[in-house]
């Protein structure tokens, strides 16, 4: 037998095998306990894909709001506190004590001498809010403080978001075990108004936080953590360690309005 045929043989046979075993498959699917296989792994794949969306969506940030059910609740939101910073009005820290402020052109002008950070608070715990303030860092930072609480050692806990001297804004976690902040490579856009002013305005509905500068939309995550459900609202502001020698902040037009 030359070796042309044994290679026709060899292919016929494994045709006729391959062709067997489809037949069996096919058999074998359309048994009783095919079926039942083939569904299960039906099931599984559809689970693995809706678990994906989710994750997907989660990472977004928003798997845990209806927008559409939350425009509707910024229709009908309710101001809670408003600080324009008039002249003469006393500008106090959580201690207590007047910054004692320089008025520049009807604004208020704060030196930031130490490294650290000062927050001034509304005085209300919120947990669905809307805040808006305008400031400027120079050499410094400035922004929103939010889910302001108190640890057991008397520890300020709180997230905050906001823009620094070098036009890019930024995201702190004082919740976590050690504080951490997460400074973003992109630039914010320039201000829209005729000041210097930079428009700050942060979006809190439940776990979902969206922060703004100057109109536009820096950043969108999700705060998971359990103990942030709510907590007080304020303007926050001070000057990183990197940073030496006596800066300033200013800052006009405090507003939060508390979501129904």
């Amino acid at each position: 037998m030359s070796r042309g045929v044994k290679i026709i043989i060899g292919i016929i046979v494994v045709l006729v095998c391959l062709c067997a075993a489809v037949m069996l498959f096919v058999n074998w699917a359309n048994s009783e306990e095919g079926q039942a296989a083939m569904n299960e792994i039906s099931t599984q794949q559809a689970v693995a894909s809706a678990t994906a969306a989710v994750e997907t969506q989660q990472a977004s940030g928003t798997a845990t709001a209806t927008w559409s059910e939350i425009e509707a609740r910024l229709q009908n939101i309710t101001l809670v506190h408003e600080n324009t910073f008039e002249e003469g009005t006393p500008l106090v820290n959580e201690f207590g004590e007047d910054l004692d402020p320089f008025y520049r052109d009807g604004i208020p002008e704060i030196i930031v001498a130490w490294n650290g950070y000062t927050i001034l608070p509304i005085g209300k715990p919120l947990t669905d809010f809307v805040a808006e303030v305008d400031c400027m860092a120079s050499g410094a930072f400035c922004g929103i403080a939010y889910s302001v609480n108190k640890n057991s050692d008397g520890r300020n806990i709180f997230y905050a978001s906001g823009i620094g001297n070098a036009d890019q804004f930024f995201f702190d976690d004082r919740y976590a075990s050690l504080p951490s902040s997460n400074w973003e490579g992109q630039n914010f856009p320039p201000s829209t108004t005729e000041g210097f002013l930079h428009h700050l305005r942060l979006e809190r509905f439940g776990e979902v936080m969206r922060f703004y500068v100057n109109g536009e939309r820096m950043e969108e995550r999700l705060l998971t953590d359990p103990e942030a459900v709510s907590g007080d609202v304020g303007f926050y502001f001070g000057k990183s360690g990197s940073e030496s020698g006596i800066q300033y902040i200013q800052v006009d037009n405090f507003r939060v309005w508390e979501l129904p």
